[in-house]
């Protein structure tokens, strides 16, 4: 589905929507605007939810039950980039079920793109967790790209069932959090990053600079999910310099 849901689809996926006798809907692993495009009325009546438990415990329970019928798996984002929906497409083929992939976007390349960074300059992908599942795992990713000179794209929790989403703010505030525990320099005030809010959206938000003035400069948690945090490496190649400052007013070198 991309990053917004069902207005975001390609006229390939439509296409097969088109054909296709059921189509399942997976909604728990981001959320997904409820806006529906012209088509809706076509598709709709064969729309089915399903749940992590259909795809990744019972799955072969569930391949049992879709056995000879054509089917379609609605998945935000690009399906198979940071998610575990791998191993049901693994499963599927095993059985001798033929699959086709529909590519679209995903926040991996899309916070990247709209950035003005290099995408080689990237290290690992982290996910921030909520607070309450405190980790140092993100703060090492970062640790570990910051010594490579590589920026980090930094994916922000979510909880579809209690409707929360992990902000910009809390995420910066998390790990300036690790790091007064931690005490290594890998983070601090004057530390260039990027925060990202409804990448796609037409009310997106992009603001860089250092963490202390992203994380006051909007409130994030009103702006609403999905939400995204760069933390930049310590150098920067000319041409990300002339971006940073041309598109959103910042000079890494002041």
């Amino acid at each position: 589905m991309g990053l917004t849901g069902f207005n975001n689809l390609s006229l390939k996926a439509l296409e097969i929507l088109r054909l296709v006798e059921i189509i399942f809907v997976e909604k728990y692993t981001n959320f997904i605007s409820q806006d529906t495009p012209e088509f809706w009325d076509e598709i709709n009546q064969k729309l089915k939810p399903i749940s992590r438990k259909d795809l990744e415990e019972d799955d072969q329970l569930f391949l049992e039950k879709i056995e000879g019928k054509t089917i379609a798996f609605l998945i935000p984002g690009d399906p198979f980039i940071a998610t575990t929906h791998n191993s049901f497409r693994v499963a599927a083929t095993k059985k001798g079920y033929e699959c086709r992939l529909i590519h679209n976007s995903s926040i991996v390349s899309a916070a990247i793109s709209i950035s003005g960074l290099s995408s080689y300059s990237f290290g690992r992908t982290v996910t921030c967790p909520f607070r309450s599942n405190k980790s140092e795992f993100p703060y090492r990713i970062i640790q570990q790209n910051k010594s490579i000179n590589a920026h980090t794209l930094v994916l922000l929790d979510i909880n579809l069932v209690d409707n929360r989403f992990l902000s910009v703010n809390e995420a910066i505030s998390i790990l300036f959090d690790l790091e007064k525990e931690l005490k290594e320099n890998v983070l601090s005030d004057e530390s260039i990053v990027i925060g990202l809010a409804k990448i796609g959206y037409s009310e997106e938000i992009i603001c860089a600079g250092s963490m202390d003035k992203v994380s006051k400069s909007f409130n994030w948690n009103e702006i609403g999910p999905p939400q995204a945090l760069i933390i930049c490496a310590n150098t920067f190649h000319f041409a990300e310099k002339e971006a940073l400052s041309a598109l959103w007013g910042t000079d890494p070198d002041q």
